[in-house]
């Protein structure tokens, strides 16, 4: 799902913007890999990969919360789709806003995920969307490329709510860290629990 996702991305010929420029590709291509390891070598054995693993299911449930939230109504069609993106774009934003974050979830709450549900654990699944604005925006900033998201430039907006921006993302981060383990360990108990009686 996450690869076609990305191949969809890829081959459209809707949005000029690089494929790889966007939070959402870039935390498909994280979480597919992800995925491919443990399908590949079994689970994380490391608290290190436990955070791999939970910062790439927070970057495809942040990309699409942010998409349906802010991005898409915001659009001029105030939908998810542009009035001239063709099937291949139409697909990938299904795919990778729709479809993706519920299968993601799915995965990592029905297999093992070590890590306790605490604010400073959360804090460390934050390194993934720090990196990108960090890759990004030192592109963006060099002139290199152009951030792709609006809301982050501060030739558009100016650097305070920008800043401001920044700080409610890492919120929204944290606060998905939290929700995400917690549950987590809320249904692995209940299964446990089942599993017992």
């Amino acid at each position: 799902m996450l690869a076609l996702g990305v191949i969809c991305q890829f081959v459209q010929r809707t949005d000029p913007t690089p494929s790889l420029l966007y939070f959402t590709v870039d935390s498909a291509v994280l979480a597919a890999t992800v995925l491919t390891w443990q399908l590949v070598r079994g689970p994380f054995d490391s608290a290190w990969g436990d955070r791999v693993r939970g910062a790439a299911v927070v970057g495809v449930v942040l990309s699409s919360l942010i998409y349906m939230t802010v991005i898409a109504p915001s659009s001029p069609s105030g939908t998810w789709f542009g009035a001239h993106d063709d099937a291949w774009a139409r697909t990938a934003t299904v795919l990778l806003h729709g479809a993706a974050p519920v299968l993601v979830v799915a995965e990592f709450l029905s297999t093992p995920y070590a890590l306790a549900a605490t604010w400073r654990e959360a804090t460390l699944l934050a390194w993934w969307p720090t990196a990108y604005l960090t890759v990004v925006g030192t592109l963006a900033w060099s002139g290199a490329a152009t951030m792709p998201y609006l809301f982050l430039r501060p030739s558009q907006f100016g650097a305070a709510p920008v800043a401001a921006a920044v700080a409610v993302l890492y919120a929204i981060v944290v606060a998905l860290g939290v929700a995400l383990t917690a549950t987590h360990r809320a249904v692995r108990r209940r299964h446990h629990t089942m599993e017992i009686r």
